[in-house]
């Protein structure tokens, strides 16, 4: 599976229940934008969204899909499958209420056919979305994948980072490297899922070390070739904004004086915000982290939530409506709420 990069503009603070919940960035950048912009502001959005396990029902070979088969232990069928991308294609069709979606980064898919499905189920098809994916090493089988409006943006080239796990013999999701060009800019952009924490923070700490040594060395390639690109980075880290992975390794900060900005990092210190609930915390493990260069078009960040993709606990809160808790269906969204930046330019 892999996750999903969303463009989105929803930004309506979180009061209650499930609704999406936003930071503006800082009132110099906006001033910025206004005093040198000659031209037509037009606001978009980005994307990320972990959409946890889009399978489809074929056993393919080469893959640990077993079971994800109507044969396998979850019972997966036409009918669920079909619930699952209708369920996916009303969360990214309410993220772009305002026709202002620009791309999405996905995790947890599975192959090109079910991007393919997903695109042929939404208003992506009739606005000319497509797809940059490839199947990568993961163990899984599950990749991720960035989907774009390719009437507004032009992509001009895209590479497959490899991770080299400390564990011989593992293997992981690829990270995903697009460049691409929106009104005269470049931009590269980062799709992640970086290595989960099964077995223990402390202990699978080493294999988000390397996914970051991975993704740092590439960034600094970049730069060097060109030192004003400008860099998006998105995904689901498995890892908080202040751990050692994203702070110390990847170098993304808290504050817009370093080369790296974590823009979710305020959404972070939220007790009630977050892309994702372990046993009734919420967490940042889904991040988006912009160059300083590109902060003056940073608008805003939330994280996309309603209702009607949650659950009520016995206590009252709304959490994330999952598709399976191990071989049981709930058939519900995902284990992962979208992260979206809104971007004028």
């Amino acid at each position: 599976m892999k996750i999903l990069l969303y463009f989105s503009l929803a930004f309506v603070l979180a009061k209650s229940g499930c609704t999406a919940s936003n930071v503006d960035s800082n009132s110099t950048s906006k001033q910025e934008k206004t005093e040198t912009s000659n031209s037509k502001v037009e606001s978009v959005q980005i994307a990320f969204y972990n959409v946890e396990n889009l399978f489809d029902t074929i056993n393919e070979a080469g893959k640990n899909d077993g079971e994800y088969t109507p044969e396998g232990k979850k019972n997966w069928n036409s009918k669920k499958y079909k619930e699952k991308l209708e369920h996916l294609n009303q969360v990214i069709t309410s993220i772009d209420s305002s026709g202002e979606l620009l791309a999405i980064g996905v995790a947890e898919i599975e192959n090109l056919g079910v991007l393919q499905d997903l695109i042929n189920y939404s208003f992506m098809k009739e606005r000319g979305f497509q797809i940059v994916h490839q199947e990568s090493p993961d163990f899984r089988g599950i990749d991720v994948a960035f989907m774009y409006n390719a009437n507004k943006m032009k992509i001009t080239g895209s590479e497959w980072i490899n991770i080299n796990l400390p564990e011989k013999g593992k293997t992981t999701r690829e990270i995903l490297r697009v460049d691409a060009e929106l009104k005269s800019e470049n931009i590269t952009f980062y799709i992640n899922h970086w290595p989960s924490r099964w077995g223990g923070q402390e202990k699978s700490n080493p294999k988000r070390i390397a996914a970051a040594r991975a993704l740092r060395k590439n960034i600094d390639k970049k730069w060097s070739d060109n030192p004003n690109e400008h860099i998006i980075i998105m995904g689901d880290l498995n890892d908080y904004p202040n751990n050692e992975s994203v702070m110390t390794v990847l170098k993304a900060d808290s504050t817009t004086s370093g080369a790296l900005y974590n823009t979710t990092w305020q959404l972070h210190k939220e007790d009630n915000i977050g892309s994702h609930n372990y046993k009734g915390k919420w967490g940042m493990l889904d991040q988006i982290i912009v160059s300083n260069s590109f902060m003056p078009f940073v608008d805003s960040v939330y994280v996309f939530k309603k209702n009607w993709m949650c659950y009520q606990n016995k206590k009252g809160k709304w959490l994330p409506s999952r598709t399976h808790s191990g071989p049981k269906y709930y058939g519900g969204y995902s284990d992962h709420l979208p992260v979206i930046i809104k971007v004028e330019k």
